[in-house]
């Protein structure tokens, strides 16, 4: 994937950045409000990021745009607030919002990992697939993700598991079931309570119709596992209703666009209005894209782009009655009771009675079930062969990113253990710089990805000359297009100007705090009218 040009702007101000080469770029300036982050924000942006602009800079009152290209085919790509407009080739696509984009990305593209979350399999946003090549100015955390909230770092692991074909989603709901019963050998606290009284750890039947503590402890067990399921039935249905809403909106629109009859033999269709023979469609009322559908040709591309649409949502929903239907059987089963005779009832009595003192001790049980469902919807732990996999190409990365530690600071005396810092060892400083720039160089390495790496101030926190140029020399070896932004001081301007094996992209001319200009404007509504898309 290359980086060709990006542009931000509106009908009355516009930037366009076109000077990107496939090597190492650096976009410099002498100051901090040049334009350097709204530049690389806005790239992110236009790619379905979250949103993370200098607060000054009213963003959902400009389109982000951006060409890159895969595979040869080059893709234009145009975002306001929360749709999108793709072209490649002949093909005209609308997204009304991110899932939209990234499951026609993932089907036309290139794949996207995926993940399980809410114990559903879905395809990772942009805001966590991103955080594989490309660290912002602000935000930075080595102990966590970026923009965490929703995802977080387990599911960054799982995330680049899933690239290296370890993510273990090829389990079936038979295989998941068995594997959360796993959670009984976890139950130390549990065990410890009841450790004198063996009778109260029997998993047989009989028992629990003799004793409260085994009966409520059998039912909360059951009743758990039952919440557990309804849950997913209710996150299934949710998204179900979702898409078909969506899919059934689109086939209204759909209905008229094609009642749109523009070669009839007499007359012809005007605007009761002001008597205009043009016909607009717009996406959404939630965005300000407009396309002219007078013309036959433009009104084919957007009956293609919403049929596209249609079919996207008709395969999501089948998918997603086949995941509910599972999941109803698996909880008629748990609803399903046992029955036991008499004898068995009579046999356990004694040893029950015997131990009824003990039933107040045993209180809080269970405790850790919910918190461990998740991990254990798909445990890719259960392959042991899978389990050293994962830890083999771990430890790749990590030999990776102390290799590059210690070219670049040979007396140093950090040793990454983890892709991530524990919560009171975060880095700070030149360190954290390092340890995020040996990350992505080690990621880009043991994935063998062709995404561009992209770090908004690549040398914050003083990274000395020396280092800088250790990773710069490191870096240009890679075969990924790099975008790097950086501040210089007065005596480091034209710095990279006579340096070969770097693009310097020098934006000390522009006006602090108002690098969009009316200079930019015609050529952006260009760009903007190959799209389509109408002011």
């Amino acid at each position: 994937m290359i980086i060709k040009k990006t542009a931000v702007g509106n009908k009355n101000e516009a930037f366009i950045e076109k000077n990107f080469s496939t090597g190492l770029n650096i976009i410099s300036s002498d100051d901090n409000n040049k334009g350097k982050t709204i530049e690389i924000q806005s790239m992110m942006y236009a790619l379905g990021n979250e949103p993370a602009f200098p607060t000054s800079f009213d963003y959902k009152d400009y389109y982000h745009y951006i060409e890159f290209e895969v595979n040869d085919t080059i893709y234009h790509l145009c975002r306001f607030n929360s749709g999108f407009v793709l072209k490649h080739d002949a093909t005209l696509m609308i997204f009304d919002n991110v899932s939209e984009l990234k499951r026609y990305w993932n089907k036309h593209i290139f794949k996207l990992p995926s993940i399980v979350k809410n114990q559903i399999s879905k395809i990772v946003d942009p805001v966590l697939f991103l955080q594989l090549f490309f660290i912002g100015q602000d935000k930075k955390d080595t102990s966590n993700i970026s923009h965490s909230g929703y995802y977080n770092k387990n599911d960054y692991y799982n995330m680049f598991y899933d690239i290296c074909n370890l993510s273990g989603l090829e389990l079936d709901e038979k295989e998941i079931k068995r594997n959360k019963e796993r959670l009984k050998a976890l139950k130390n606290e549990r065990e410890l309570l009841i450790k004198q009284h063996k009778i109260l750890k029997s998993q047989n039947v009989p028992t629990s119709y003799l004793s409260t503590t085994i009966d409520r402890a059998s039912f909360g067990k059951k009743l758990s596992e039952m919440e557990t399921v309804n849950k997913k039935i209710a996150e299934l249905r949710k998204h179900r209703n979702l898409a078909a809403t969506r899919r059934s909106s689109w086939i209204t629109t759909l209905k008229e666009l094609r009642s749109l009859n523009r070669t009839m033999e007499c007359g012809e269709l005007r605007c009761m209005d002001c008597n205009s023979t043009n016909i607009s469609f717009s996406a959404s009322k939630k965005n300000a894209y407009t396309f002219d559908v007078s013309s036959i040709d433009m009104r084919n591309e957007i009956i293609s782009s919403i049929n596209e649409k249609i079919d996207a949502y008709t395969e999501e929903i089948e998918k997603l009655n086949v995941q509910i239907s599972s999941s109803q059987d698996e909880l008629n089963l748990l609803m399903e009771d046992e029955t036991i005779s008499l004898e068995s009832i009579v046999a356990y009595k004694q040893d029950i009675f015997s131990v009824l003192d003990a039933e107040d001790k045993i209180k809080q049980i269970n405790m850790q079930i919910e918190e461990l469902q998740d991990q254990l919807i798909i445990n890719s732990d259960s392959s042991h062969i899978k389990k050293e996999q994962k830890i083999a190409k771990l430890s790749s990365v990590l030999n990776e990113m102390n290799s590059l530690y210690k070219t670049v600071d040979p007396h140093g005396n950090l040793f990454f253990d983890d892709l991530f810092t524990k919560k009171d060892e975060v880095y700070s400083g030149s360190e954290a710089t390092i340890f995020h720039l040996s990350r992505l160089f080690a990621i880009s390495k043991v994935l063998n990805h062709e995404y561009p790496i992209i770090v908004d101030s690549f040398r914050a926190e003083d990274l000395s000359t020396g280092k800088e140029k250790i990773i710069l020399d490191i870096y240009s070896k890679l075969p990924n297009q790099i975008i790097f932004t950086t501040t210089l001081k007065n005596e480091e301007i034209g710095k990279y100007d006579s340096l070969k094996n770097i693009n310097h992209i020098d934006y000390k001319n522009h006006t602090p705090s108002k690098m969009l200009s009316s200079d930019y404007t015609e050529d952006f509504c260009n760009l903007l009218e190959s799209l389509s898309i109408k002011f």
